[in-house]
């Protein structure tokens, strides 16, 4: 009874099922192991092609820009100096000439130029002397006297040409200044610059004198700065190039139509009197295509437009269309002075042989010019600005050192991954792999051999111009010193040593390209066809592995089945043997009574 109890007792629960079936599986699955650690080696092998391609494609390009017989190639590559670059720069580009160049400026070319024939106002005005709101703020003309940022409250009266106002009954400086400028007999108009923190007082119409006077503790003109008395001619005050053209007080009056017209070089600009002003009329000329720079000068009361290019035959033409803007700002009138060109000589004290350009920047013999002032009166002159233009030795060393740190890539790399460690009995995944160590090996002997073909005299080894192999077989630029002595006395020399039919560069190159590139004569490169084979087989191990998941999950079922079925039979043993037992119990009950 009690064997029965304790098989009874091991097989019953569903948990030892799944542990026999773990077991078995466990041995079933070897296979798949096998196959699993086998297609991770091979993507492992997978990752260093992918790796020692992109080292060989960097040495590729690397000795491709040393191998470079092209004009834009780094052996043509140039540096340039000016002795003074505010009298004018220069930047040598790809192959420029190489030299020393004396530049003599005499003329500096400029654009043409107009500007207003007199001051846009000339009636009598007055403004602030200084700031009027103290420290960095300024009047708010939207608020009471008491609010708007005075140093002290305005107060008392102002009369202007004979009219008096009171500030006391104006609830803010605006409802003030628009009195003064509404007002006939006053004849004048008030404006606030909140640019400027300046107040100014403009006659509105005929020549007569404009009079101002104030009363009061802290009268208005005190606060404001201006002087209380009599003013004629406008003093400079200028026009308000920020009020709306039909309220600026110009000497000439717009015409009556609201929406106007002018054109400049052709190009057309428009304007709306009501809503334009003077600033927005000069700013939409300077972000038009006419070719010109407008800006008012306050200081001459003046409009200026200037060419943006220049030249001799530049020149600016403009002309109202509609309207009488162009009228109105002194301009329609005006004459432009043309342009001129710039005048130079290059290693040269004679007119004779002067050069003429229609702009400052410009290019000669590859080098770039930016003339920035002048330097002579008279070519005779023994001052100049002296422009050097010498081979960008830094540039070549560069490229060289980079070179050389690419090789050492490429070679540590192989020697690397085909190690063999005897003592702990490893290989690198590259062991024996006579292509890649037999590259490693020409790669060392194409940098050390002697280049031939080359002109006699001339080096014929890179370690002539500093260019070395350590005991530990790392590549270098040693001998800077060397180097530029080298490249100083015979940058040719030095070039031929890479680019020349034998040169190195161009040998590594061409042992390179069949690695990393296909041609015409191969589908793929030697590393491109090694990783499809290698990407074949992942591919057929997935394909088993795919197989055997199926044939696994199938032989799980059975065995589950199976061990369900055994399970089920030793139930029936137990259930047969407690009956048995209780059987055998019942006779022996019946016996004893």
């Amino acid at each position: 009874m009690a064997i029965s109890s304790s098989i009874t007792s091991s097989y019953s629960a569903s948990s030892n099922i799944n542990l026999l079936v773990s077991q078995f599986m466990a041995l079933e699955r070897r296979p798949l192991t096998s196959l699993n650690t086998k297609k991770s080696s091979l993507n492992g092998s997978l990752n260093i092609y992918n790796d020692l391609k992109s080292k060989l494609s960097d040495l590729l390009t690397a000795s491709r820009d040393l191998s470079s017989t092209s004009t834009s190639s780094i052996y043509n590559s140039r540096t340039s100096t000016s002795s003074d670059e505010t009298k004018l720069t220069a930047s040598a580009g790809t192959g420029a000439a190489v030299g020393t160049f004396q530049i003599r400026v005499k003329q500096l070319a400029t654009g043409a130029s107009i500007q207003s024939t007199g001051e846009l106002i000339t009636k009598a005005a007055a403004r602030s002397s200084t700031k009027v709101a103290p420290g960095a703020g300024t009047i708010d003309v939207s608020k009471s006297f008491a609010d708007a940022g005075f140093a002290s409250t305005p107060d008392g009266t102002v009369t202007i040409n004979g009219q008096t106002f009171t500030l006391s009954d104006y609830s803010t400086v605006q409802a003030f200044l628009n009195a003064v400028n509404n007002d006939v007999t006053a004849n004048a108009n008030i404006y606030y610059n909140k640019n400027e923190n300046t107040f100014t007082f403009e006659q509105k119409s005929g020549g007569t004198d404009l009079v101002i006077s104030e009363t009061g503790t802290n009268p208005f003109l005190t606060q404001s700065k201006i002087t209380a008395g009599t003013y004629s001619g406008n003093g400079s005050t200028g026009i308000q190039s920020d009020v709306l053209l039909s309220k600026a007080n110009f000497d000439t009056t717009l015409t009556g139509t609201t929406s106007g017209s002018f054109k400049i070089n052709g190009v057309t600009i428009t304007y709306n009197t009501d809503t334009d002003t003077l600033d927005n009329v000069i700013s939409r000329i300077n972000s038009s295509t006419a070719n010109v720079n407008a800006f008012y000068d306050s200081s001459l009361d003046k409009v200026i437009l200037k060419s943006k290019t220049t030249g001799s035959t530049d020149t600016i033409t403009l002309s109202d269309v509609s309207g009488n803007l162009m009228s109105v700002l002194k301009l329609s009138d005006a004459t432009a002075t043309v342009g001129t060109d710039a005048k130079f000589t290059i290693n040269s004290s004679s007119a004779g042989d002067e050069i003429t350009k229609n702009t400052n920047t410009f290019t000669t013999n590859g080098i770039v010019y930016t003339l920035k002032n002048t330097n002579v009166t008279d070519y005779t002159d023994t001052t100049y600005t002296t422009v050097t233009v010498r081979q960008d030795s830094s540039t070549i060393q560069s490229k060289i050192t980079g070179f050389l740190d690419k090789f050492n890539a490429v070679t540590e790399y192989i020697k690397d991954k085909s190690s063999v460690n005897t003592i702990a009995k490893t290989r690198g995944p590259l062991a024996g792999n006579a292509t890649f160590t037999s590259l490693r090996s020409q790669l060392f002997q194409k940098l050390s051999e002697q280049i031939t073909g080359l002109t006699s005299g001339n080096p014929d080894y890179l370690n002539e111009i500093g260019v070395t192999i350590s005991s530990s077989l790392k590549a270098s630029l040693s001998d800077t010193t060397k180097f530029d002595n080298a490249i100083t006395s015979n940058s040719k020399a030095v070039e031929d040593l890479f680019n020349s039919t034998n040169g190195v560069a161009k040998k590594i190159e061409t042992l390179l390209k069949p690695f990393v590139e296909s041609s015409s004569s191969i589908r793929n490169s030697l590393i491109d066809e090694t990783k499809n084979v290698i990407n074949k087989q992942i591919e057929d191990i997935d394909v088993r592995m795919d197989r055997m998941e199926t044939r696994l999950k199938l032989r799980e079922n059975q065995y589950r089945q199976q061990f369900y079925k055994m399970q089920e039979l030793l139930n029936n043993l137990v259930l047969q043997g407690n009956q048995i037992t209780s059987l055998t119990q019942s006779v022996y009950n019946t016996q004893l009574f």
